[in-house]
């Protein structure tokens, strides 16, 4: 891997593509180690929640994540009939929820797991329909298209999708979703999953295959648009995925991903003041998340602005002070402030 510029050979950051189990891609300052999830003996269970917050109807086919900082996203599911969905074998930490459905404005909990929890967390997300937004004809015609699909097909996307995030038996999971498209060809939420459960065996072609199919099956379903792009980066693609992305944007723009993927893809390219601009849009995100602020620090280094460098790491530790960067985090600072400090001075008087 190379730094970004001669100048900051000493304050790069290097960026992988992960599988879904851990799809988030981030910056490391200083070449931090890759960051894999905690192995513990403790396994702990959450059990998630989705109604409406008006009325509290349980909600169907709620897509639900599970995300951890830096990980990224550890878990995918739909919610079923009683609008519930369960995560198992959680190491200790602290959790994102992030639920979205079709005609509804995305909802987002967080929860912590202790080594004294040993019993079934309970987490609920309440979702605000976007009806008074005038967007009821979209959510009525995903509904129409949900109860065209053939019960057996609905059962085999279910069992794929245990497969999938409970099982993590990734191959009978495809297996699985293949069958509830031979039912019913028009089943975009499982060409959806069966795309991240191939990436994670590693079949990005035919991962990439599906992922588009979902999105032209139903193109208002931002959920296969983020795998996509990392897989677009990953491959080097940057005018396809900076596309894509835009795209992804103008259906969802509240979404911190959107500008952060941007940002990545042109600091990737040395092109600073675009990837500037568009992580100073992620950061202004509510939902964002501190990995923000190591990619801000990251392109203010390399845009020789240090003082600034050094205010986004500050924010980041301050945001995230149980990071397990926060050691490295430090390092990094004491370097950035002796080059703010050197940018400040005036220059020597000659003896």
């Amino acid at each position: 891997m190379r730094p970004y510029s001669k100048s900051t050979q000493n304050l790069h950051l290097y960026s992988r593509v992960a599988t879904i189990a851990a799809a988030l891609l981030f910056f490391c300052p200083l070449g931090f180690a890759q960051s894999t999830a905690q192995v513990s003996d403790h396994a702990g269970k959450v059990l998630i929640r989705v109604h409406d917050r008006v009325n509290e109807e349980q909600l169907a086919q709620v897509q639900v994540q599970l995300l951890r900082f830096p990980e990224g996203i550890v878990g995918e599911q739909f919610t079923g009939s009683d609008g519930s969905v369960q995560f198992s074998g959680l190491s200790i930490g602290t959790f994102t929820v992030r639920a979205s459905l079709q005609g509804y404005e995305p909802g987002e909990a967080q929860f912590d797991l202790r080594n004294s929890d040993r019993t079934l967390q309970t987490v609920d997300v309440a979702l605000i329909s976007r009806r008074h937004e005038g967007s009821e004809a979209p959510g009525g015609i995903i509904a129409a298209d949900v109860l065209k699909i053939p019960d057996n097909a609905k059962k085999e996307f279910e069992r794929g999708g245990r497969l999938l995030n409970q099982k993590k038996d990734f191959n009978r999971s495809i297996t699985a979703f293949q069958r509830a498209i031979q039912l019913y060809p028009g089943y975009a939420d499982a060409y959806f999953l069966m795309g991240t459960a191939q990436l994670q065996v590693n079949a990005v072609s035919a991962a990439e295959t599906s992922l588009r199919k979902a999105i032209a099956l139903n193109a208002h379903m931002t959920a296969p648009y983020y795998p996509l792009a990392l897989l677009l980066f990953g491959q080097h693609r940057y005018a396809e995925e900076k596309e894509l992305l835009l795209e992804a944007q103008k259906l969802e723009a509240s979404d911190w991903r959107w500008p952060f993927e941007l940002a990545r893809c042109h600091a990737q390219q040395s092109q600073w003041e675009n990837a500037l601009q568009y992580g100073v849009a992620a950061s202004a995100s509510a939902n964002a998340p501190p990995k923000v602020h190591l990619l801000l620090a990251d392109i203010y280094a390399n845009s020789n602005r240090p003082r600034e460098a050094v205010a986004e790491l500050e924010l980041f530790a301050k945001l995230d002070p149980n990071s397990s960067y926060r050691g490295r985090a430090q390092e990094v600072l004491s370097i950035l402030r002796e080059r703010a400090a050197a940018s400040t001075s005036p220059p020597s008087k000659p003896r």
